[in-house]
């Protein structure tokens, strides 16, 4: 091979490894409109899905782009006072900034709310008190008191009555020091260690790095092979897949449990909008209702609903939402085997929402079930 196909090949090999840096895997997302997109997801300036057909929207025309899969635990690092988690090793909380090394960023400590010390479900971190501080121990119970240091390897608590006790990362999940309340943010921005960004703005750059913009963390940049999802913040899009039902009124002859799943199947696999696999949505029985109180400023309820493959042949189910007892929206009939269908509603002003397969036998999904902000 001569010299110059050597620099050739050399010169090819670059741009394609420059190439890759804006490809990532392949991906979900979802459009302003509801719609569900598949395919190899690219960020230079805007996203465009590589599917059929080709779609590129701007950032602030994505609900959700999906990369992976997230982890719904809540890994170790600290849950900030707005809402957002960074996972990873911090310095102690006592003092007035706490350092995130590997992230190379610092957070004033009235800025954070938790320190988790052991991977957290959502339904054990729900067992902490509002309102009050202390050690969320093994097994879900409460150690009340004022914290007094808390360092990555152990954390001490004074109780009026039991006196002062010192916790290890092994004897607790989390370390509670106040409240949060998640904040208003146009995106949210997760990560594969865990850590979830609230961000007014994300810049894509040219594809192999993102930056965010944010008072506590701004201009810091993430890695494109980091992401898990990119999604519209709190002031544009609650998800409705986080939230536990105020209720669940069971199908005939069956139990609530066998009624409902949220983001798993009924039967404990994977989640399918149809034959397709979904991370975020619910599950359920025809002749099942769920019932919701609506995030207060939400507008239009939007999900993506698709029959189940156990529906039975010759069966349509109708996809029905109720805000306040009154038929808000409906889907058309569907079948095993038909396509999705995007069912969006107005819900603004109510003060229940139920969701409703009708039908006489099987089940569906509600994929990525949202409350959009008016």
């Amino acid at each position: 091979m001569t010299l110059a196909s050597l620099k050739m090949l050399r010169r090819t090999v670059l741009l394609a490894l420059v190439s890759c840096t804006h490809l990532l895997c392949a991906g979900t997302v979802i459009t302003a409109d509801g719609v569900l997109h598949e395919g190899e997801i690219t960020l230079d300036h805007g996203i465009t899905v590589r599917g059929s057909p080709t779609l590129n929207r701007p950032l602030a025309g994505i609900l959700r782009a999906r990369f992976s899969a997230p982890n719904p635990q809540l890994q170790p690092g600290v849950l900030l006072v707005n809402g957002g988690r960074i996972a990873g090793a911090f310095s102690p909380l006592n003092e007035a900034v706490v350092k995130f090394p590997a992230k190379r960023i610092s957070i004033p400590s009235k800025e954070i709310a938790w320190a988790i010390y052991q991977p957290l479900t959502p339904a054990l971190a729900l067992q902490a008190p509002r309102g009050k501080t202390g050690a969320l121990l093994q097994g879900g119970d409460f150690f009340e008191g004022t914290v007094r240091s808390a360092e990555a390897a152990s954390a001490k608590v004074l109780n009026p009555i039991f006196g002062p006790r010192t916790f290890v990362p092994g004897e607790m999940h989390a370390l509670v020091l106040r409240d949060f309340l998640p904040q208003p943010a146009a995106f949210e921005v997760v990560t594969r260690d865990g850590s979830i960004y609230p961000a007014l703005d994300v810049t894509l750059g040219d594809g192999s790095e993102i930056a965010l913009r944010h008072a506590l963390y701004n201009g810091l940049r993430i890695p494109v092979a980091d992401l898990v999802e990119i999604r519209a913040g709190a002031s544009r899009m609650v998800p409705m897949d986080g939230i536990k039902p105020a209720r669940v009124d069971a199908a005939p002859n069956r139990e609530a449990a066998a009624s409902f799943a949220a983001n798993r199947a009924l039967g404990g696999g994977e989640l399918k909008l149809g034959v397709s696999p979904v991370a975020a949505g619910f599950e359920c029985v025809a002749g099942a209702a769920v019932w919701w109180m609506p995030a207060p400023g939400a507008g239009t309820f939007s999900a993506i609903v698709a029959a189940g493959a156990d529906t039975p042949s010759g069966q349509k189910l109708i996809f029905a939402v109720y805000a306040d007892g009154k038929l808000a929206g409906r889907s058309a009939p569907l079948g095993a085997g038909d396509a999705p269908a995007v069912l969006r509603c107005a819900v603004a002003g109510k003060e229940s929402l139920v969701l409703r397969i009708e039908g006489a036998a099987g089940s569906g999904t509600w994929a990525e079930p949202m409350l959009l902000r008016r």
